[in-house]
């Protein structure tokens, strides 16, 4: 009776049921084996996650443990989220995050925050959201800007009066996390996938994607209406009623601590700003930054922190999220599921509406199958056959998924935001309601207006 009145248990408990059959029954003639089992092993993951019946780290180990021995895919693909780069750029956030808490650097800058932002909680929410955006023309990397922004967003809350795991010190911290992502997927060089879309292009047709034609075709729409909509969701659904916060006094002077993680915040944000000019990933930067923090008379954290006081549960959870995607990919589960959708969408040439629509949808799918950063490099091979089907250049064809990458309803399907979770702690269930909300409110005012604007520009009109 328990399991019947939880939602979430019921709901998990028949993704399992829906799994356990995928492995069990005979595979169709034509269809390989491999991507039954993947399909089985993703929808196990993705009810997991979903539905918080287990930590989110538990639901990691489930699906790295089940994918391996099911061999799904050949161990290094599994366990590929553990080599990449986004798995450092955690394990930095942590690190740095602990150093601001232990230097005092919190208390000094929340103190001057706390003098200049609004007194009501959704003008606090907008003040975080366009601050977060603002730093995406910088730091091409969101996940940086989420490792940099979350220990800053956790003790700003708490200056407040927000007590951890509060829904304010959710809100907050989900303002920098949507503001420094969403809004940057009309920005090229801002987010993963905008960079996956142009490499794959690039790679595939030979056509390279100008700066330019990327930002008037999706900021306009995508870009500002994230920035106008998104922290009105997050205001509606997070506000909550602050507790008096006693003012901490910060002294005057900077101590030693504080001004060595001012230098190592500085620094890691320099190269940030540059990975263009010097080639080092984010996340190496990152994870230098982290070494800093803890290396012997240099640093400003006891080396033993290391084994002590970190929480390494955040890297182990992305890193399951990660090869999540990877499984999906390698299986071929998301090139079926994209080939048979296309198959049965029927797009037709003067429909432009319906298969801007149909295409909107199957980028969708494709999303929560094999995550946003993977989408491109299924989408833009079948890039062709879509516009020829609809009639569309080329180009249109590349452009139609991108709106699908800000409105999707799973927090593992973006990085940034899985990073977000394990920085913050955040308690998935109102994550996934938040994402839902906007998933709607967008879909409804966004989705046709983006539309519009790019038949405006000659885009999503029969040649």
């Amino acid at each position: 009776m328990t399991f019947l009145k939880s939602p979430s248990k019921l709901i998990f408990g028949t993704a399992f049921l829906a799994s356990l059959s995928l492995v069990l029954t005979p595979t169709p003639e034509g269809l390989d084996a491999d991507v039954m089992t993947s399909a089985a092993v993703v929808l196990l993951a993705i009810a997991l996650w979903s539905t918080a019946v287990i930590p989110s780290v538990m639901g990691s180990l489930v699906f790295l443990l089940v994918a391996v021995v099911l061999a799904v895919a050949p161990a290094e693909v599994v366990f590929s989220g553990f080599h990449a780069g986004a798995i450092w750029l955690v394990f930095g956030g942590v690190v740095i995050g602990l150093g601001v808490k232990r230097s005092g650097l919190d208390t000094r800058l929340v103190n001057r925050f706390l003098a200049r932002i609004p007194a009501t909680y959704l003008g606090v929410v907008y003040s975080i959201f366009f601050a977060a955006f603002m730093l995406a023309w910088i730091v091409p990397s969101a996940s940086a800007r989420v490792a940099l922004l979350v220990p800053i967003m956790i003790a700003l809350s708490e200056g407040l009066g927000f007590k951890k795991g509060s829904k304010g010190q959710t809100g907050l911290v989900l303002a920098s996390a949507m503001g420094t992502m969403t809004p940057a997927f009309g920005i090229l060089p801002a987010n993963v996938p905008n960079m996956a879309l142009f490499g794959a292009i690039e790679s595939i047709h030979g056509i390279r994607l100008t700066y330019g034609e990327y930002l008037l075709l999706n900021f306009p729409v995508l870009g500002i209406g994230a920035l106008v909509l998104y922290p009105l969701v997050i205001g509606v659904l997070f506000k909550d009623q602050a507790e008096a916060a006693a003012p901490q006094e910060v002294p005057r002077k900077w101590s030693i601590s504080e001004r060595k993680l001012l230098a190592i915040l500085v620094a890691a944000l320099a190269l940030w700003i540059t990975d263009t000019w010097h080639g080092v990933s984010p996340a190496w930067v990152a994870l230098g930054a982290a070494l800093l923090c803890l290396f012997p008379k240099i640093g400003l954290l006891q080396p033993k922190t290391l084994g002590a006081d970190i929480d390494l549960s955040p890297v182990i959870f992305l890193a399951g999220v990660i090869g999540l995607g990877a499984v999906a990919t390698h299986s071929g589960l998301g090139a079926f599921i994209a080939e048979k959708l296309l198959a049965v969408v029927e797009l037709e040439p003067g429909a432009d509406q319906r298969n801007y629509s149909l295409l909107v949808l199957v980028g969708s799918v494709i999303g929560l199958i094999t995550t946003m950063p993977a989408q491109p490099s299924i989408m833009v091979p079948m890039a062709e056959a879509m516009a020829s089907a609809s009639g569309w250049s080329l180009m249109s064809a590349f452009m139609a998924p991108v709106v699908t990458w800000s409105m999707f309803p799973f927090f593992y399907q973006a990085p940034p935001v899985v990073l977000a979770v394990a920085l913050g702690d955040l308690r998935i269930s109102w994550v996934i309601k938040m994402l839902l909300a906007y998933m709607v409110v967008s879909t409804i005012l966004l989705l046709p207006l983006h539309f519009l604007w790019g038949q405006y520009l000659g885009f999503f009109v029969g040649t």
